[in-house]
């Protein structure tokens, strides 16, 4: 990166882009509610069809299909599942005529750009609601499918050596306006990060001119020609959900109450280090060892002589935000699976025993036998031990995180654990033989008010 100023200067911090979905949970309101609005618009679909044109957005047909909302287009086409698209200056709707119950969104709202950057993601999402309201009524539920933070800073230049820069696992791609990087991306699918030239893109797209009002607010001088870069996050529906809470009532409003955790979340999949020129060189000419580059980006991270571009990154609306917390679901064990390992187990077998049934057995025999002369216990003790292991596990991730559980294995943890202590005689070798339990913790620890001491 190349600084033009000591310090660059944050013009703008906002949701670029926003998509959720919503769903009836009642379906007395279902009929009354998003049958009626269904049959409207069916109407308007048909009159818009006997437009002619060649593309779905010339074939519309404009209509104030809701009282106090104003004037909407209504498509000739659909799309996908959904079979009605209507548009106004701020939002797309997608309507669905999925039956209640099934797993189908009945609706999917695209919030515009501009849209959310003129008003803000709050105001944004209270019109929406009030017009879900008058579609499906007030008992539905809603989830987020996609986000899009951006950060627009001036005073920052992409070089030709920046992807070099970033440390992370994502493929990246740079992006050129003839012999001039103009930007570079990384990752794709579920999670993206982009940093491009957002002056290029306002030239090439008259639509774009609205950002810079409020980046003179903030003290942009388009007279000293200091570039502005933008640094945008893309999360889809599979990221975001492994940083929401299970069972949360609102998605979205968690959501815009941690912006700042999201955006700290993106920052630490593609880590900024400031090496200089040689460094990056160095490590692309291919043939430094993997600890060596590792050790050249962490001193130039601890290298105050440089500037730390990641922790002024780290601000969002005018504070550091805390680091985000990955909320993993606890799952029932599935049959499906067992079948699979069981398999893969009976796999290796034959082919380390030429194909021969009976030698399963043997396998099987042979492993009773290691196990009981090695660690003193029986595959079944061992099978016990995994359960009460499991639980332990559940157990400390709800107390780190309050994380919600599909599985209770308490109850089978419970009597697991009395099985397997009478059959090991004592408690000292049920905390030797389960993994999760440091030396410091205790089983009884985990059946506080039901532990009985087997003699």
């Amino acid at each position: 990166m190349k600084f033009q100023f000591d310090k660059p200067k944050i013009l703008s911090q906002h949701v670029d882009t926003l998509v959720a979905t919503f769903k009836s949970v009642d379906e007395h309101e279902y009929n009354k509610y998003i049958i009626k609005t269904l049959s409207m618009l069916e109407d308007f679909k048909i009159d818009a069809q006997n437009v002619e044109g060649f593309s779905n957005k010339s074939r519309f047909c404009k209509c104030e299909p809701f009282d106090g909302f104003g004037t909407f287009k209504v498509f000739a086409q659909g799309m996908g599942a959904y079979r009605y698209i209507l548009e106004n200056q701020d939002v797309m709707i997608f309507l669905s005529n999925a039956k209640f119950g099934t797993d189908m969104p009945q609706i999917k709202v695209e919030f515009r750009a501009h849209y959310l950057f003129a008003v803000g993601q709050n105001k944004a999402y209270e019109y929406v609601l009030k017009l879900i309201d008058v579609l499906l009524g007030c008992k539905y539920e809603s989830s987020i499918q996609r986000l899009d933070l951006a950060t627009d800073i001036w005073g920052v230049k992409l070089e030709y050596l920046d992807a070099m820069r970033f440390q992370n696992s994502f493929k990246n791609s740079n992006y050129r306006q003839g012999s001039k990087q103009t930007g570079i991306s990384f990752g794709g699918g579920s999670f993206m990060f982009r940093i491009y030239d957002k002056l290029i893109e306002i030239k090439n797209s008259h639509s774009k001119h609205y950002v810079k009002t409020k980046w003179i607010v903030n003290g942009y001088d388009e007279a000293l020609n200091y570039n502005v870069t933008r640094f945008e996050a893309q999360f889809r529906r599979t990221e975001l959900k492994k940083y929401i809470p299970q069972h949360t009532s609102n998605e979205i409003a968690y959501v815009f109450n941690h912006l700042g955790n999201f955006w700290i979340k993106a920052l630490q999949k593609i880590k900024y280090a400031p090496l200089t020129n040689d460094e990056c060189l160095r490590i692309a000419d291919g043939t430094l060892k993997a600890d060596s580059k590792r050790q050249i980006f962490n001193r130039a991270r601890k290298n105050e002589d440089r500037f730390q571009f990641q922790k002024f990154l780290y601000h969002w609306d005018n504070s550091i935000s805390d680091f985000p917390i990955e909320y993993k679901t606890i799952q029932a064990p599935k049959i499906e699976v067992a079948k699979r390992m069981l398999k893969g187990f009976i796999a290796t077998a034959y082919k380390a025993v030429d194909g021969n049934p009976r030698a399963l057995t043997d396998v099987l025999i042979g492993m009773q036998t290691d196990m009981y002369k090695f660690e003193q216990k029986t595959l079944h003790d061992y099978g016990l031990s995994k359960i009460i292991d499991s639980f332990i596990k559940q157990e400390k991730m709800k107390n780190k995180v309050g994380v919600q559980v599909d599985f209770d294995y308490s109850l089978i943890a419970h009597d697991a654990y009395f099985k397997l202590a009478e059959s090991l005689g004592s408690i000292d070798a049920i905390n030797k033989f389960i993994p999760s339990i440091n030396q410091s913790e205790s089983i009884e620890d985990y059946f506080p008010k039901t532990y009985e001491k087997v003699s």
